[in-house]
C-alpha cells in the first residue's frame, strides 16, 4: 500500500497512477524496439511499392501490348499527272520497322515505333528516376490502310524517306 492507499499493480499503472518503474522502463524499451522494427518494415514495403509503381508506369508497357495496331500515322495523298504520291508521317521510326504492302485496290503500311525515352532510362542506371508528366507521342504497333484506284502500275512502286516522312510513289498506267 502507498500513502494514498493504492497498491502498485498493472491496473493502477494502466490508468496512469503511480506506474511501477520497472514496468515503465520495459514498456519504453519494447516500444522503441517495436517502433524501429515498424520503421524498417515500412521502408522495405515503401521500396517494394515504389518498384511495383515503376513497373506499372514505366514507359515500355511491354507486357501489356495489344496484338492489334495501337495508332494510325497521319497521311497526305497527292494525285499528280502520272502518279499517286502518298506521304506518311513516321518520325522516330527506322525503315527496317516499316512494312509496305501493295495490292490491287489497297496500300497497307504497318510497323512499330519504340517509345521515346530520355537517355537516362536507356542507360538503365539503377539510381535514375523519371516521372512522366505528359505522354502525347504515339508509339507501339501502327497500321494504315489506304484505298487505291485500280489504274496503278504496282510493279513500279518507289519509296523514299525524307525528313521523317515516308513517301510512296505509285505510277499510273498510261492510257492508250
Amino acid at each position: 500500500m502507498t500513502a494514498l492507499g493504492l497498491r502498485h499493480s498493472w491496473r493502477a499503472s494502466a490508468c496512469g497512477i503511480f506506474p511501477p518503474p520497472l514496468r515503465r522502463a520495459r514498456r519504453v524499451t519494447f516500444s522503441c524496439v517495436s517502433r524501429r522494427i515498424r520503421e524498417i518494415r515500412l521502408r522495405r514495403l515503401q521500396g517494394q511499392l515504389g518498384e511495383v509503381a515503376y513497373q506499372i508506369t514505366k514507359v515500355h508497357f511491354s507486357n501489356f501490348q495489344d496484338p492489334e495496331p495501337v495508332w494510325r500515322p497521319a497521311v497526305n495523298i497527292f494525285q499528280c499527272d502520272n502518279s499517286l504520291r502518298v506521304c506518311l508521317e513516321l518520325a522516330g521510326i527506322d525503315s527496317e520497322q516499316v512494312d509496305v504492302e501493295v495490292q490491287p485496290g489497297r496500300l497497307l503500311v504497318r510497323g512499330y515505333r519504340n517509345p521515346p525515352e530520355p537517355a537516362i532510362m536507356k542507360a538503365h542506371e539503377p539510381t535514375a528516376s523519371m516521372r512522366v508528366l505528359a505522354m502525347e507521342i504515339n508509339y507501339g504497333a501502327f497500321a494504315r490502310e489506304i484505298p487505291l484506284p485500280l489504274d496503278l502500275e504496282l510493279e513500279r512502286i518507289r519509296t523514299e524517306w525524307s525528313d521523317a516522312m515516308l513517301w510512296i510513289v505509285l505510277p499510273r498506267r498510261a492510257h492508250a
